[in-house]
This record gives C-alpha cells, sequence and structure tokens, in this order.
C-alpha cells in the first residue's frame, strides 16, 4: 500500500515554524518526502508520519520557507556559506565531523534529526561468504583455491 504523508493541519501544528506554508508547497514537498518513506515506511514502523514531516521541514527549511534561523538563512541566501561578514559582524559556521557525513541532510536541524532513522533502514552493502569457486573458473591455467 502507498504511503501517505500527514494531512497539512497536522504537519503545521506539530511543526509551528511552517504555519505559513501554502498548500501548494506543502503537497508538493510532503509527495517528495512520501516517495522517499514509502519503500522504507515497514522499517519506519510507528515513525513514518515522523520522518515524512520531518523530511518535508528540510525540504521546506532548504527552500527558504518558515521561521527557524535556517529557513531565514535560506532564504537570504546565506545557508550554502561557512563564513559570513557584513560590516563589523564576522560569522563563521562550525563544522561537524557528523553534518558533514550526512550529505544534503546535514544542512538543516530537520535533516539531522531525520537522518539516522534513514540510514537504520538503509544499511550499507552486505557481504557475504560465497565458498571455494571452481578450479575451472580461474585464467592462465591455476589450479588451486582461492581462500
Amino acid at each position: 500500500m502507498a504511503y501517505s504523508p500527514p494531512s497539512k493541519a497536522t504537519f503545521t501544528g506539530l511543526f509551528p515554524a511552517f504555519a505559513a506554508v501554502t498548500s501548494d508547497q506543502y503537497t508538493f514537498w510532503s509527495a517528495r518526502a512520501g516517495r522517499v518513506v514509502d519503500p522504507i515506511q515497514a522499517c519506519l514502523d510507528e515513525d513514518a508520519d515522523l520522518a515524512c514531516m520531518l523530511l518535508t521541514a528540510h525540504y521546506l527549511t532548504q527552500q527558504g520557507i518558515g521561521t527557524g534561523a535556517d529557513a531565514v538563512a535560506a532564504a537570504q541566501g546565506a545557508s550554502g556559506y561557512k563564513r559570513i561578514k557584513s560590516g563589523s559582524i564576522d560569522l563563521e559556521r562550525a563544522d561537524s565531523a557528523d553534518s558533514a557525513g550526512m550529505g544534503e541532510y546535514g544542512t538543516t536541524s530537520y535533516g539531522k534529526r531525520v537522518y539516522p532513522m534513514l540510514k537504520a533502514c538503509l544499511g550499507g552493502p552486505r557481504v557475504t561468504d560465497t565458498g571455494v569457486l571452481p578450479c575451472e573458473a580461474w585464467p592462465y591455467g591455476y589450479q588451486g583455491p582461492i581462500w
């Protein structure tokens, strides 16, 4: 069964920083979040709605929508900068080793919260023992096993 994101009313009730989000904005970005959550809904279990709402908040923040500091910086075109200087004010964003490994999710507070949930359901490669290959498979006449 396809995943359906929570309603706009539920989202804005739990994330009041996005109370001014339009229906079109919410529909578009929550649908994108829903496409991420859908294939891992069973793994997320009861946290599927939370993950979807955090992803939606992450996407909206990246677009400069919302009242949080991350959204305001994105709206002013300053979210991608490490250092900002204006007159006598000089601000520098500290790099965190955790944030650097999160890719685009490390750019917002919402992304940092949802990333561990997604990572737990989308584990890395699986390595299994394949046994001994038959000797005939090796080139140049090699006849011994490879362990």
